[in-house]
């Protein structure tokens, strides 16, 4: 006995450093060598200027682009863009951020007057709402960088020229930036909010499914198949239900409708988008986890736990782009098709409706049917004794179960049948021998038959 508590008490120590190492090599491994994968992002450069600034602008950015082609994002010159809405519209639906010489720069310049603005030359259109890792970390700061080198560079060609021309020591600011965000979230925690709120909400639901797996076996030994795996499909969904309208409000109480004046205005619509995106994500990591529940023992139910909410923390802030193929998987996980809904609806970029409320209506589908066959297989190990209350399997030292072992019970069974067979047959067999005996024998009632013999007889 104290070898096998040893034993188990080796296999918990082993477990724990999984459930250490694994989320740690998994969230490790995604963010590893990130800043190698920048060229993945793409930002655009579009001169409407068509003029000696935008020519310049344009090559400056260019030029330093290529020298830092490995550790900054690409640029690419877009020529199909003829506007700043245009432009604007474009990197809030599809891309990361661009830069715009405007159009007219060079005229206004040549025509400088008391009331000339060196920041309407160049406009950098950033985006926000996408991804707060990549646009916080890379994407803005290089948008910032170029547009600041390209002006400085550009400004300091133009008091040289001044210099040279006039004799002049210094001049004003010829060009400068301008920064709009084509999809503001508009406030600051805004790009992670979808994360906190996921895994709060995910946390409360793990407590439920724990307590519904320690308190459903009684359930099983009566209630169908089919009646118990409607029961917890319900369970699920009514929780989750109400877990995900508490998200919901929480986002109404902490934004409000007028948090910002740049950003969508947070009506009753996108309220019950927010409900319902909240909702999808934690039925399906909901019926996930349950399917696992209800199969593996206690000692594995932490490790499952983390590993399934740290892979989908990891898909929600780190870019899939930026991560090695391995990762790709990131794209099917509930938290980041969640997060990319939840980013749309506050801020309206890079809409992927169908791509993402189909991942996660077929990820719900697949999990109910998961979660079928686990209740089913549960069941089974509970109504022939080989699972018990917790979790443990028969053999475990732990086990305890109030139902016997199927093959214990069949035996049982046997022998008591056979006994009630042998008590059967050995009454039926007193009872025949009576009744012979009465019908063989005749009591004389009168004077008259008491000397009669009949066939046994005794003359009675």
């Amino acid at each position: 006995m104290l070898n096998a508590r040893i034993l188990y008490y080796l296999r918990i120590f082993c477990i724990g450093i999984l459930m250490i190492w694994t989320p740690l090599c998994l969230f490790f491994g995604a963010v590893h060598k990130r800043s190698n994968h920048v060229y993945r992002l793409h930002l655009d450069l579009v001169d409407l200027d068509h003029g000696p600034v935008g020519r310049n602008l344009t090559q400056h950015i260019l030029e330093n682009g290529r020298s830092s082609a490995q550790t900054a994002p690409r640029w690419r010159v877009r020529t199909d863009l003829h506007t700043l809405e245009e432009t604007r519209t474009w990197i809030r639906l599809n891309g990361w951020g661009a830069v715009v010489i405007n159009s007219g720069a060079s005229q206004r310049l040549s025509e400088t007057s008391a009331a000339y603005d060196p920041r309407s030359a160049v406009t950098v259109v950033a985006n926000t709402g996408r991804n707060p890792i990549a646009g916080l970390t890379y994407t803005q700061p290089a948008l910032s960088a170029a547009a600041r080198s390209a002006t400085l560079a550009f400004n300091a060609a133009v008091v040289k020229q001044q210099q040279m021309e006039s004799g002049i020591p210094d001049g004003p600011v010829a060009v400068y930036f301008r920064t709009i965000d084509a999809a503001p979230m508009a406030f600051n925690i805004a790009p992670v909010q979808p994360l906190f709120a996921f895994l709060v909400s995910t946390l409360c639901t793990v407590g439920a499914l724990i307590s519904w797996k320690m308190t459903t076996f009684g359930f099983f030994l009566r209630v169908r198949h089919r009646h118990m795996w409607a029961a917890l499909l319900a369970l699920v969904m009514l929780w989750t239900l109400l877990i995900s309208m508490h998200c919901a409000l929480a986002v109404s109480f902490f934004r409000g409708p007028h948090y910002n004046h740049n950003a969508l205005p947070y009506t009753v619509g996108r309220f019950f988008s927010i409900w319902a995106t909240t909702w999808a994500v934690l039925l399906a990591v909901g019926l996930w986890l349950l399917s696992w529940y209800l199969m593996i023992t206690p000692e594995f139910l932490g490790l499952l736990s983390v590993i399934t909410v740290l892979s989908n923390v990891v898909s929600t802030l780190v870019p899939v782009q930026m991560t090695n193929r391995y990762y790709r998987w990131f794209y099917a996980l509930p938290f980041y098709n969640g997060a990319m809904l939840y980013r749309f609806i506050l801020s309206g970029c890079y809409p992927r409706l169908g791509l993402n409320i189909g991942v996660l209506l077929g990820e719900i589908a697949a999990m109910a049917v998961v979660l079928g066959l686990s209740a089913w297989a549960r069941q089974a190990c509970v109504r022939r004794g080989l699972s018990d209350v917790p979790g443990w399997y028969r053999g475990n030292m732990f086990f305890h179960s109030p139902v016997p072992l199927q093959q214990d019970a069949d035996e049982d069974e046997d022998e008591q049948h056979h006994w009630r067979l042998f008590r059967t047959c050995h009454r039926s067999g007193s009872r025949r021998r009576q009744n012979d005996a009465a019908s063989t024998l005749s009591i004389a009632d009168s004077i008259n038959d008491s000397t009669s013999l009949k066939e046994g007889n005794l003359g009675v």
